[in-house]
């Protein structure tokens, strides 16, 4: 029986290390797949027997003979990978706990630390095998994780709609030296409520008395404006006496049929006036204003709360939506899925799903790729070792039935 033992303790030996050797051939697999994370392999005895009918020695201790090894865990690291960065907006790592939430192709669940993602055809943030990034979209202006997960649509078609043009300023100044009857004009531009541009005509023209100029304001299509001061005045430094607040223009008659709020004329700026009536040729340094017009999507940018920003062609950035960012309280019970994905199960618990950055959430890195975090020198003396363990007990084997063939020679 002794040399039989040896036999399936050695072959025990060597299927144990047989498996270690496939989990080290499948991490150096794996050394360049996208948010991989390697794994260990450990042994464990198997149950030892008595030998003959002696089971103890004199002395009370057992007498025990080992019938093998076998593999004990195979030990997952999710250790932080290092990062790639890439040009693919939509590409995105976790830096910290987490897992992205997929939706699968089957309408299953799935969690992946892979965010190599894209917008497919239909406008679904998707991985290379089609299954949806799921999260929350926006509604109206912003974008609220109150709600339940779902997958992600980035509609491009998106347009950042038109602010009407609320208030202006303009640095003016008006020669003081200019004759009477002297004319100078300058054009604003504004936005009406639909987001067309239009024209606001500032005519100031030199009155008699020193420092007085007389002010009218006029628009295009045949609009009218009012509330303007029909007056300005300066005193004897150039300093603006009149008007001594901002005027709120009403703007109103567009032939497109939008319309305009009131509209204030930031004359005054924290007590210092935008107009002057210094001895300097008239003329207008800047102008702003507050309005713009409608957009649409030039370029997105996720920050390191999962959040998708668009950039408009308008010069707004409005949120498009979030990824949601899954947690367990035992990832080692995660179940490999393949395509880089895990799936939960009894042993890991229930997902819990929420934003980046929040409760124990690692943060989103946009524009990276999280790589695998095999380590090579690991691997390869992990390798060496392992291969001398199946040496070893091949060596057992081989020794185990020379015994045998000897044994079976007596008879001769």
């Amino acid at each position: 029986m002794g040399l039989y033992n040896s036999f399936y303790s050695s072959l025990s030996g060597l299927n144990a290390n047989a498996n270690a050797l496939s989990v080290i051939g499948n991490d150096l697999s794996n050394l360049n797949t996208i948010g991989y994370k390697g794994a260990a392999s450990s042994f464990q005895d198997l149950y030892a027997a008595a030998v003959g009918a002696t089971t103890t020695q004199g002395n009370g201790n057992p007498v025990q003979v080992g019938l093998g090894t076998q593999l004990a865990a195979i030990t997952t690291n999710f250790g932080q990978g290092s990062f790639q960065s890439t040009s693919n907006v939509t590409d995105m790592a976790i830096q910290g706990q987490g897992f992205f939430a997929l939706q699968t192709k089957d309408g299953g669940a799935g969690f992946s630390r892979a965010g190599n993602f894209t917008v497919n055809k239909n406008g679904a943030l998707v991985d290379p095998n089609g299954n949806q990034v799921k999260g929350w979209a926006r509604k109206g202006n912003a974008i609220s994780s109150n709600g339940p997960s779902s997958p992600l649509q980035l509609d491009m078609g998106t347009t950042s709609p038109p602010a009407p043009t609320t208030s202006f300023s303009g640095v003016t100044n008006l020669n003081a030296n200019a004759a009477a009857g002297t004319v100078y004009s300058t054009p604003l531009q504004i936005y009406d409520s639909l987001g067309a541009t239009h024209s606001l005509l500032f005519t100031y023209t030199k009155g008699a008395t020193p420092g007085n100029w007389a002010c009218n304001v006029s628009t295009d299509g045949g609009a009218t404006v009012s509330g303007f001061p029909t007056t300005i005045q300066f005193d004897g430094k150039g300093m603006l006496t009149a008007p001594t607040t901002n005027p709120v223009l009403t703007i109103s008659g567009w032939p497109n049929g939008a319309t305009s709020p009131p509209t204030t004329w930031n004359i005054m700026n924290a007590g210092v006036s935008n107009l002057t009536g210094f001895s300097a040729a008239s003329s207008t340094a800047s102008t702003s204003q507050d309005g713009y017009g409608s957009g649409i999507v030039r370029s997105m940018v996720v920050d390191q709360n999962g959040v998708i920003t668009g950039s408009f062609t308008n010069g707004q950035t409005m949120p498009m939506a979030q990824v949601a960012i899954a947690t367990f309280a035992n990832i080692a019970g995660l179940a490999k899925q393949g395509e880089n994905m895990w799936g939960e199960t009894l042993a890991s618990g229930a997902a819990s799903i929420g934003e980046a950055n929040k409760a124990g959430r690692g943060s989103v890195l946009g524009a990276n790729l999280e790589l695998s975090n095999v380590d090579v020198a690991e691997e390869f003396t992990r390798l060496i070792i392992n291969q001398r363990g199946y040496q070893a007990n091949s060596r057992v084997v081989t020794t185990a039935d020379s015994l045998l063939q000897e044994t079976l020679n007596l008879i001769r």
